[in-house]
């Protein structure tokens, strides 16, 4: 019956006696389709592509796997021709040309002209590596204490090279010995002296000054007129004890706690003269000054924002010293266009049991408030001794204003009996979300922040100075930054107190770093990729940031094209 009523529906049309033959499908030359109505043309365009890219894959896989197994036959070939001595050299050069690759830079491309300059600079550091390590022992490194490292040629250079930002520096650091010494001659100075005579304190008043001692670690002083030691004392021996007051002796403290106190006591009298109300502008454009001259266009300055104080013993708030950062900072760049800017890392001091902790926080949110484009972020300084004081995971009240305020801790620097704390420290800085970690001595033993700070892109804050000056490094060769540039980590130079030490703001820690850290690997690509990660890794926003690198990239190629110039001469 079905075959029945199939025949008859068909007799409307032709009838067939025969059965029907599988259906065909056909293309005439018009390009319709015969057949099936419902196999549109798009179906079998389709299936075409598809049967196209399939053959394709196919002879290209097949071209691969001729290609690979000709690189694998004719490999083992090369090597079975060579002799022990070329196969020695070829997987010699394969280990030194990736290790290249690896380093800090080693994959910046350079332009032509900058090639030339590299080839020069590699010059200038050859001659240099040679004539400083000659004679190199174990003790303090010979370009620190009998080269002067500022008549050579690469510090000239590396002076007059635009190097990008300072990201790592305090403000008490920055003032000139010459300067602090005239300034000690004011007639209505006040100096607090303890009962070794040793200077703890500097007011500048109109009258006998009615404060108490500064912290509880220092001894008990008395007020007196400067003047007095003008009169009664050798001039020789006044000002050689202002030095010893205002730099690091190298070498001479017991342990860390010591020297933590002498560099408290350093900075408390050097904002004793500077925060007079009308001398604190003055220094500022002095300090800016002495950056733009070392070849530094943006700066994050660290400071514990003294109050500052007029002759009548009125002390102002901590807004007004902040707004004279502004307006110098703006007269400063209306001077001089290059200058990018300054941001405001506060960085007060902890003490032994956090008791100020609460204020800081609170003056932390305040400057951000009040200076959103200025104000960078928070870290709480340690002066090298963290062997005394509390972990950074003690400090609960940081836990609340992570999300609002940013963090730049420095953590594990010190060198303890005990080195749970500085360790300690290290990890509390990066589970607190620590954009950058000043110093990090101890970084390269701890493999999991590594691998976390190079996932995160976080920064170390390298001062190759402040660490030997702190007795932390004897040999620069054998500083832990040497590993960090080798392997390519997120590396900015700071200098910390450069002028606790005689430096420049930041030439003399490039100089170290790249005569004494990287000995003989040091290169262009290296000192370029620096100078960028200051801004990289900086706190200015993407706007900003980009507009900083383009001003810095003209500035950049000035500067090669002035140095293939003068190398050309000589």
């Amino acid at each position: 019956m079905a075959s029945k009523g199939l025949s008859q529906s068909q007799g409307n049309g032709r009838a067939s006696a025969t059965p029907l033959p599988a259906r065909v499908i056909r293309l005439d030359v018009a390009g319709h389709l015969n057949g099936s109505p419902q196999l549109s043309r798009s179906t079998l365009k389709y299936d075409t592509v598809c049967l196209n890219v399939a053959i394709s894959l196919a002879l290209f896989a097949t071209c691969s796997m001729m290609v690979v197994a000709a690189m694998l036959w004719l490999a083992p070939l090369k090597d079975f021709q060579a002799t022990p001595a070329e196969l020695m050299a070829r997987k010699h050069r394969s280990i030194v040309a990736k290790e290249q690759r690896l380093r800090l830079g080693g994959k910046l491309h350079l332009s032509p002209l900058e090639e030339v300059a590299n080839a020069r600079l590699l010059e200038q550091l050859d001659a240099e590596v040679q004539r400083l390590w000659v004679n190199y022992s174990m003790n303090t490194p010979p370009f620190l204490r009998h080269h002067k490292i500022s008549e050579t040629d690469l510090y000239g250079m590396l002076r007059s090279m635009p190097k990008g930002g300072l990201l790592h520096i305090h403000d008490a650091g920055m003032m000139q010995l010459d300067v602090l010494i005239e300034l000690s001659y004011r007639d209505d100075l006040w100096v607090c002296v303890g009962l070794d005579n040793v200077f703890e304190n500097f007011r500048i008043s109109s009258v006998y000054p009615h404060m108490p001692p500064p912290s509880s670690d220092d001894a008990n002083c008395i007020w007196m007129l400067m003047s007095n030691f003008h009169t009664f004392e050798w001039h020789d021996r006044y000002e050689q004890q202002l030095r010893d007051s205002f730099t690091i002796r190298e070498g001479g403290y017991k342990n860390a706690s010591e020297m933590a106190r002498h560099m408290r006591r350093s900075q408390r009298l050097i904002h004793g003269l500077v925060t007079f109300h009308t001398l604190w502008s003055s220094f500022l454009f002095r300090m800016l000054e002495d950056f733009h001259k070392d070849g530094v266009q943006y700066v994050e300055l660290r400071s514990s924002l003294p109050l500052l104080y007029d002759l009548k013993g009125t002390n102002f708030t901590i807004l007004d010293t902040v707004n004279a950062i502004v307006t110098i900072t703006r007269l400063f760049k209306s001077t001089y266009g290059s200058f990018i800017g300054v941001k405001l890392i506060y960085a007060p001091a902890r003490d032994r049991n956090d008791s100020h902790m609460d204020q800081y926080v609170a003056n932390a949110r305040l400057l951000k408030s009040h200076f959103p484009d200025l104000f960078a972020g928070l870290d709480l300084n340690t002066f090298g001794d963290e062997c005394q004081l509390p972990g950074l995971g003690e400090a609960t009240q940081l836990l609340h204003i992570g999300k609002d305020i940013d963090f730049y801790f420095r953590a594990g620097e010190s060198r303890c009996p005990d080195m749970t704390k500085p360790h300690a420290n290290l990890i509390d800085a990066m589970l607190l979300g620590s954009k950058r970690i000043g110093h990090a001595l101890n970084l390269p033993l701890h493999p999991d922040i590594l691998r976390t700070m190079r996932h995160m892109q976080v920064a170390v804050e390298v001062c190759p100075l402040s660490n030997h000056y702190l007795q932390y490094v004897q040999d620069f060769r054998q500083h832990p930054a040497a590993y960090l540039l080798a392997a390519g980590y997120p590396i900015v130079l700071g200098s910390d107190y450069p002028r606790f030490w005689n430096a420049a703001p930041l030439t003399d820690d490039f100089y170290v770093a790249f005569v004494g850290i990287v000995i003989g690997e040091g290169n262009l690509r290296l000192l370029k990729q620096l100078a960028l990660n200051s801004f990289l890794y900086s706190s200015l926003s993407c706007a900003e940031r980009t507009a900083a690198i383009d001003q810095w990239s003209c500035s950049w190629n000035n500067w090669i094209t002035e140095f293939v110039n003068q190398t050309l001469t000589l």
